[in-house]
């Protein structure tokens, strides 16, 4: 018997194709990084491609994952990689 052979339309593959893209290079971004696994808020900025007053906002509201220890800033890269899979 021949398998059953299933089109999807191209919008549909497309949009799965993006998908794996954009998966692969969030694993490839953390998993190449050059930076620490825990970041000041300058390279915290850096990897999330964001301003420093966009990564005030997110701890003023409590919405971003951080350590705060004395005047000092920490943020886990896997936590932050977490974080942007669900904004």
């Amino acid at each position: 018997m021949e398998p059953l052979k299933v089109e999807l339309p191209k919008a549909v593959t497309d949009a799965i194709t993006a998908a794996v893209f954009d998966s692969f290079k969030q694993v490839q971004k953390s998993v190449n990084s050059d930076l620490p696994l825990y970041l000041s808020k300058k390279q915290a900025c850096e990897y999330l491609n964001i301003s420093n007053r966009t990564l005030s906002e997110w701890i003023d509201t409590g919405d971003i994952p951080y350590k705060h220890i004395g005047q000092t800033y920490r943020f886990n890269r896997n936590d932050l990689d977490k974080f942007m899979a669900t904004k």
